[in-house]
């Protein structure tokens, strides 16, 4: 097969839905097929050098970008011209919304209709709640429009059991609606030694809590911060790590708020790790968190799994996936009493949470890249390949 993605940003750049399109790709690259991702040339004013590059096998092609506003206002032309440019079998498109992307699929559906069309949303569009009016505005203008759009897709993938409900509510056709799950690397299980990472944090002898992923507001941050004081005033021993890249200076703000709630001593703000002390700084924790206003699954959580760790998460569609009582703690978005509950229920009680951690080291296994590569993603492209002849 010739399988092409299109993604809004992709390699170098490392977050849930660059990750998931890489993995991917690489499996597919594995499985014998000719990959292409088509892409944006730049992120947060970082421009890639390389328009053309084969990394891993797969052939990526990026794209100026004359224009971005937010998440989903992209203008970016080339990658329009460049997935024409190859006689796909396999359009696979990540995400909904974008105004480009669905000119694609329109550009796809009328001039070369033997290509199947899949795409993964990751979650609704404009999925969050707290959008000024004129924004919210847009989404109802837009969300019409798109409906039509939704319907064109030969499949849709859902990555949690709970997208089916509103996929249907934007368009997708219930018979569409195709579950892979997210994936994790076989990297992601290596061992790897953090004795002077636990030195260089001082870590040592302290329970710790870990928060992996973006630092920005949806992503709750500060209110883990928030219940610290309490926490600490019964453990004094308890250290929060945050890593992850900073968005809006929102690493100012709860650091800031730390200092305010006097517990700036028992956090630590790493900033965005490499590969190697994001695996360190997990293995240290005693406990992860993830306190996300919205999540479609939840990769960090995922990773967090696989290092056998206990977690404590917000209901988000993701979590409700992959958490349950016997692997993890789920609260309410906002809900401070019973992040601080959940959080101080496995501090304090050793046995549960190491019992929770190893069956979330034993269920993270079955997300591995090759096993959701043969059994669930080419075995979708086959099948819908099939229907088209």
């Amino acid at each position: 097969m010739r399988i092409g993605y299109l993604v809004t940003y992709f390699y170098p750049y490392g977050d849930g839905m660059e990750n998931n399109c890489l993995s991917s790709a690489k499996e597919m690259v594995k499985r014998g097929h000719e990959v292409h991702v088509f892409t944006s040339d730049r992120r947060d004013g970082i421009i890639s050098k390389n328009k053309e590059e084969i990394y891993q096998g797969i052939h990526i092609h990026r794209s100026k970008t004359f224009f971005r506003y937010g998440h989903y206002l992209d203008f970016s032309p080339g990658v329009v011209l460049d997935a024409f440019k190859f006689d796909l079998d396999i359009l696979h498109i990540h995400a909904f919304g974008f105004p480009l992307y669905d000119f694609v699929v329109v550009l796809k559906k009328l001039f070369s209709r033997k290509t199947v069309i899949v795409n993964t949303p990751h979650g609704p569009f404009m999925a969050l709640k707290n959008y000024p009016l004129w924004q919210k505005i847009f989404r109802e203008i837009y969300a019409f429009f798109e409906y039509s759009i939704n319907g064109m897709y030969d499949a849709v993938v859902q990555v949690n059991d709970d997208q089916k409900k509103w996929m249907i509510k934007a368009g997708v056709k219930k018979k569409r609606i195709a579950f892979v799950p997210n994936t994790i690397p076989e990297d992601a299980f290596r061992k790897i030694e953090n004795k002077n990472f636990i030195k260089k944090y001082n870590l040592k002898d302290k329970i710790v809590i870990c928060n992996l992923g973006r630092v920005m507001k949806y992503k709750g941050l500060d209110q883990v911060i928030r219940v610290m004081p309490l926490i600490v005033k019964k453990y004094p021993n308890v250290v929060l790590i945050s890593m992850g890249r900073d968005k809006d200076n929102f690493t100012e703000y709860c650091k800031n708020l730390a200092k305010k709630l006097k517990v700036e001593k028992n956090i630590r703000f790493l900033g965005e790790v490499d590969e190697d002390d994001k695996l360190r700084g997990l293995d240290s924790a005693d406990i992860f968190v993830l306190p996300s206003e919205w999540e479609a699954f939840g990769i960090g959580t995922l990773e967090a799994m696989a290092r056998k760790t206990a977690v404590v998460s917000t209901d988000t569609e993701g979590s409700k996936y992959l958490i349950k009582s016997e692997n993890g703690i789920l609260y309410k978005w906002k809900d401070l009493i019973n992040l601080r509950k959940g959080l101080l229920a496995l501090i304090k009680n050793d046995k549960l949470r190491k019992k929770m951690a190893k069956n979330n080291y034993e269920k993270s296994l079955k997300f591995k890249e090759e096993i959701v590569a043969v059994e669930y993603l080419e075995k979708l492209y086959y099948k819908l390949l099939r229907k088209k002849l």
